[in-house]
């Protein structure tokens, strides 16, 4: 039996009646294509399929269709194609060499390293906005620092600040657990925040609302706050109040089978 989110093909084999290997989903294809295209090296081929499989249980999950950028750090191919955006087929910028581990993701070296994923949320949000928003992220190793930031360091979105957590807003925190590992997601949704520590509920609250970052979200970065964290998953849109148990276990399904 082939993974799961393959679409089954009826065409055979010239020679031996066999049924033809199925597709894998269009999305997952055009990140192996734009992969291929730029050099880079793609993950096994067994990996694909999980990845492929990943991808499918997000659009299952309701996920899919709501971020603006994702990548998977996970992966066994190298670290260029980790960088790849699943969502809009470009890439993510190490800056000063955070190391890549295979399987697991990139690390911060908390002094001087970080990612800029390029994406600006007030200028390439299409689900992002001001009052329907989120920052997701998966750690796999937490210690204690920015998880994502901007230049300015405006607490406006999801990054270090203090002890709380701000999105999209100066005056709307949230607790931030700095002993968790897994999914981490900040939402906003209208005037309310709420943050997700795996399937948890960590922090709720309410208040006014700022902008959009005007600015490029970086990782493991805030200003001149940098952090060593080991981040597997990143990604941004709207709001997954709702899908987050289901992005949790697809997030974390690809995770343990790796």
């Amino acid at each position: 039996m082939y993974g799961y989110g393959y679409q089954y093909s009826s065409i055979l084999k010239s020679g031996g009646g066999t049924p033809a290997p199925p597709a894998f989903d269009a999305d997952y294809q055009s990140v192996l294509d734009y992969g291929t295209a730029q050099g880079y090296t793609l993950p096994s081929g067994g990996q694909q399929t999980l990845q492929n499989d990943l991808l499918v249980a997000l659009k299952a999950a309701g996920v899919w269709s709501k971020l603006d950028t994702f990548a998977n750090f996970a992966t066994d191919g190298d670290s260029d194609f980790a960088l790849i955006d699943w969502i809009r087929l470009t890439n993510y910028t190490a800056i000063n060499s955070p190391t890549f581990t295979t399987n697991q993701g990139f690390t911060g070296n908390g002094t001087s390293s970080y990612i800029d994923t390029n994406f600006t949320p007030d200028l390439d949000g299409i689900n992002y906005t001001l009052n329907n928003a989120c920052i997701l992220s998966w750690l796999y190793t937490n210690n204690a620092g920015v998880i994502v930031g901007t230049n300015s360091g405006q607490p406006r979105i999801f990054s270090l600040l203090g002890s709380f957590f701000r999105l999209n807003s100066s005056n709307i925190g949230f607790n931030v657990d700095f002993t968790s590992t897994g999914l981490m997601i900040g939402n906003k949704t209208a005037s309310n925040t709420h943050s997700w520590y795996n399937n948890t509920t960590n922090y709720s609250g309410s208040g006014g609302g700022d902008t959009a970052s005007s600015e490029s979200l970086w990782i493991a970065r805030n200003s001149t706050s940098y952090s060593s964290n080991k981040i597997s998953f990143i990604g941004a849109g709207g709001s997954l109040d709702s899908e987050n148990t289901n992005l949790y276990n697809a997030l974390n399904t690809y995770l343990t089978s790796l």
